[in-house]
């Protein structure tokens, strides 16, 4: 008889087991402790490698919207953008009247650029924003960098941080840029006026983005919720041109609904109004809606009260 395990038999006890089997007993839970997170590292490994080898798409059933590249031809201070988005809708997006033109614009007349911002429904942490730029001769003509989609795909957040979106710079028209999201979907929008430190920095900015868009119908790159998203491509064509003007590291291009704020709190819009106030003065959608569509949409909706 084992006397280690008699006396706790008589009063009740479990057994006390042997220091070798309980030696054992670590070293089985280590070595299974050390196999999960090897194969946790293991199947990390696998899935970064085959999210880097992912090619960046150029063909698929894309959204309507999405379906054409835009690009330009630069020839001298003249710009002709090709594919210059200008769809239409009949009170939803879900049956838009697709239409596309080309368009050759003077860079020298550039006088203006606006930055919009479009937060998400239910969700206004986050926005779309987009820029615009007004030319002297009753010209517009938007960017806007999106996640390029294929039939039957949604936007996601989550999504968009891995290799799922091919990144893609559109050129288009305000009455599709800014009239669909205030009179079709009702998107709360606001308009800013951008503070240009120099008249030419217009031009730098729109040359640099249209370079980039190029650029991408060549070689490709992804979209990415985190480093590559509508706001922080923004930012990066900014501190590209004038380096240090907007923070390195700002949680404000991730978290886009309160990039109106980090642009007002760097000086970046033409305003000294406080920001609830200026989105108040800025705010487009009621205005748009009364407008509506009409020739010279873009330069009635730029009627702001002067307070």
């Amino acid at each position: 008889m084992q006397t280690n395990n008699l006396f706790p038999r008589l009063f009740g006890l479990k057994p006390i087991l042997p220091y070798n089997t309980v030696m054992d007993k670590n070293k089985k839970s280590h070595k299974l402790r050390w196999y999960v997170l090897g194969g946790i590292g293991l199947i990390l490994i696998i899935f970064v490698a085959w999210q880097e080898l992912k090619k960046v798409p150029t063909t698929g059933d894309w959204w309507p919207a999405l379906s054409k590249l835009s690009t330009a031809e630069f020839n001298g201070n003249f710009v002709t953008v090709h594919n210059v988005r200008n769809f239409q809708y009949n009170g939803s997006e879900t049956n838009p009247i697709p239409a596309w033109y080309d368009k050759t614009y003077d860079l020298n007349k550039l006088t203006k650029v606006w930055y919009i911002s479009d937060p998400f429904k239910g969700l206004s942490i986050a926005a779309h924003t987009f820029v615009s730029f007004e030319f002297s001769n009753g010209d517009f003509l938007s960017i806007s960098i999106e996640a390029r989609k294929v039939q039957g795909q949604t936007y996601n957040l989550f999504s968009g941080m891995l290799h799922t979106y091919p990144l893609m710079y559109i050129a288009a028209d305000e009455h599709d840029t800014v009239f669909v999201r205030a009179n079709v979907d009702k998107d709360d929008l606001y308009m800013y006026p951008v503070k240009l430190q120099d008249p030419g920095h217009a031009k730098l900015l729109l040359t640099d983005m249209l370079e980039k868009m190029n650029s991408l119908a060549v070689r490709p790159e992804w979209y990415n919720t985190v480093t590559a998203n509508c706001t922080s491509q923004i930012a990066w064509h900014i501190n590209k041109l004038f380096p240090g003007r907007l923070p390195r590291i700002a949680w404000q291009t991730q978290l886009s609904g309160y990039a109106d704020k980090l642009a007002l709190q760097q000086g970046m819009l033409d305003t000294d109004l406080p920001l609830d106030q200026a989105r108040k003065k800025y705010y487009v959608t009621a205005k748009s809606q009364k407008i509506g569509y009409v020739a010279n949409y873009s330069s009635l909706i730029r009627q702001f009260d002067a307070k």
